[in-house]
């Protein structure tokens, strides 16, 4: 399961918001620090959680009822580069480590890999399509 029904993960599935919620309590349990992302947030609906470098963010929104969306259930992690790595659907902090050397993009395991745009990971094979899909002249400044 993705952790997004969408890019901004607005989903109506429960099962999305659970993932989430899961994947949380499961990282926290192993030794992940968490606090809210906003002061104007609880932790249970925005949090930020860090652990050996690494970083993720997750939101677990629930919306008023009568909204298009019940829920906005998203993930978000990156590894101590600071470049993003695809969470597993179940917390793995093994898998983590591992998606340091993975790429996201042709689904090449352990390689090298290298950022593209702001946050993006791939392997040299695939940079060039994803800088020319992703970086436009300006894109940095």
């Amino acid at each position: 399961m993705a952790f997004s029904a969408n890019q901004f993960g607005f989903t109506n599935d429960d099962d999305h918001i659970e993932a989430v919620r899961k994947w949380v309590a499961d990282a926290v349990a192993d030794g992940w620090t968490i606090r809210p992302t906003y002061e104007s947030e609880p932790v249970e609906s925005a949090a930020k959680m860090h652990k050996d470098g690494f970083t993720a963010m997750a939101l677990m929104r629930v919306h008023e009822a009568g909204k298009k969306w019940k829920y906005e259930a998203q993930l978000s992690v990156w590894g101590p580069d600071g470049l993003a790595i695809r969470p597993s659907p179940y917390y793995d902090f093994t898998a983590l480590k591992a998606g340091l050397r993975n790429c996201p993009v042709c689904r090449a395991t352990d390689v090298e890999t290298e950022r593209y745009a702001f946050a993006g990971r791939c392997c040299a094979v695939c940079l060039p399509k994803m800088r020319e899909m992703h970086e436009e002249p300006g894109w940095n400044n």
